[in-house]
């Protein structure tokens, strides 16, 4: 034996463990972390610029209402800031708040992802996408503010808001193990940006029109079995977590949206601007909520993508997503049975009674609060029984053991109930179930002493 040979041997394989490894993505990163800095001391030094010339172009009064920004003030809308006796500064500065405020969560967010994990790829590019995104493409300030100054701020905030927007996309295809999967969603980067080329080009990312709408909804949907095909071949049980954490918020940015616009266009301004009146108070005061909450519902995004990847574990959000489907349902039912309610009882009411309304809704009110109870256990069972199915069904496997435990008296027949309920429940590989002997029948020495 030589032990010289083998303790230098030893020496050098010590001395190689102690080197810092390479990572095979080190090199670039460690490029891409300082422009990550700089892109992001960019973007917010933009935003502070473009604060005051968004402000001045917001209390500018636009006359032409078809080439107005979406939040630039109108005559109708004067009107309407006139009649609450609010002033046309007030209301600039309400929304530079407002967006100022989503920026800066954005951004706040992304430095997060960047300040914990810059050392992973992916974590590294939603950085980039949450500030790219946040900062220059889903906010107006850089491009009501800036662009409109020169064509060199024209081009440098079109060119953000490109990146922010392919990036935007590109991050269904590559989250969360930042591959592309399925491989043909490599090849759709160029149509991505060739679609996004045209709309700056035409100048059309405010409004649609049926071509660019088709294309959007195509490039949608390719993300959408992207992310299905993901979660179903390939992910694991950790990155199906991460994903139901950022579908969950995507889902309800995207019912958020659908509700403001219903409940708001289709709704409140029919009811309270029947002719159109666009300078009525309440439309005023309805498009300024809706702004407000729909950039409030947006921050879900970043939120969900910073509790996927940095959250190590994340059962909780099975817990949310069967929380909300049963509360949306049965928030949904019982309000189209409690106005289904007061129309029929006023209708039958009618002839009967004169006060017909207040009837109507003290009945519908007390069988609302008697069918909130049954209608949720039941709306829970029906919820379980079709998107938890294995813990539906271990639950009542449980719940029938319970039973005959409470009936059994066979010790083998108690035996093979719990080994089945065992195999059910938890499919475990191998299961052995050991009965100690009673202590009457151990030696002295080992049974347990009275107290």
């Amino acid at each position: 034996m030589n032990l010289r040979n083998d303790s230098a041997k030893t020496t050098r394989r010590s001395n190689a463990d102690l080197k810092p490894k390479t990572s095979k993505h080190g090199r670039w990163i460690s490029f891409a972390r300082p422009a990550w800095v700089v892109l992001t001391l960019l973007i917010l030094m933009l935003n502070i610029a473009a604060l005051p010339h968004y402000d001045a172009v917001l209390q500018r009064v636009c006359a032409t209402p078809a080439y107005c920004f979406g939040d630039q003030l109108t005559s109708a809308r004067v009107q309407s800031l006139q009649s609450l006796g609010v002033s046309t500064g007030a209301y600039a500065a309400v929304y530079a708040v407002i967006y100022s405020i989503s920026v800066l969560v954005w951004v706040l967010l992304g430095a997060l992802l960047f300040w914990r994990q810059s050392d992973e790829p992916m974590a590294l590019f939603c950085s980039f996408m949450l500030v790219l995104f946040g900062g220059a493409s889903i906010v107006p300030v850089l491009e009501e503010g800036l662009a409109p100054l020169s064509l060199g701020w024209y081009t440098l905030v079109n060119v953000l808001w490109f990146v922010g927007q392919v990036c935007f996309v590109l991050f269904f295809y590559l989250f969360p193990t930042g591959r592309f999967v399925p491989r043909w969603t490599r090849w759709i980067v160029l149509p991505l940006t060739g679609y996004y080329v045209w709309e700056i080009i035409t100048e059309n990312t405010r409004r649609f029109t049926p071509l660019s709408a088709l294309v959007f909804f195509v490039l949608i949907l390719t993300t959408v079995v992207a992310q299905v095909y993901r979660f179903r071949r390939v992910s694991t049980t950790r990155q199906r977590q991460q994903t139901k954490w950022v579908v969950f918020a995507f889902v309800l940015v995207i019912v958020g949206f659908i509700s403001l616009y219903i409940v708001g266009q289709l709704i409140l301004i029919r009811i309270f601007a029947p002719q159109g009146d666009s300078s009525s108070v309440v439309v005023f005061l309805i498009g300024l909520v809706a702004t407000t909450v729909l950039n409030t519902i947006f921050l879900l995004i970043p939120f969900s993508l910073a509790i996927a990847i940095l959250r190590s574990r994340l059962w909780d959000i099975d817990i949310i997503i069967n929380r909300t489907l049963v509360y949306a349902t049965l928030t949904a039912i019982l309000a189209l049975v409690y106005v289904g309610l007061i129309f029929a009882l006023q209708y039958l009411l009618r002839g009967i009674i004169s006060q017909n309304n207040d009837v109507a809704i003290v009945v519908s009110t007390l069988a609302i609060a008697a069918l909130f109870q049954p209608l949720r256990h039941r709306i829970q069972a029906i919820i379980d029984r079709r998107f938890y199915r294995r813990k539906y069904d271990a639950a009542k496997i449980v719940e029938t053991f319970s039973a005959t435990l409470r009936n059994e008296v066979d010790l083998n027949q108690l035996r093979e109930h719990l080994i089945s309920v065992v195999q059910d429940t938890m499919q475990p590989a191998h299961v052995s179930l050991w009965l100690r002997k009673p202590n009457s029948e151990l030696p002295r020495s080992d049974r347990i002493p009275p107290r």
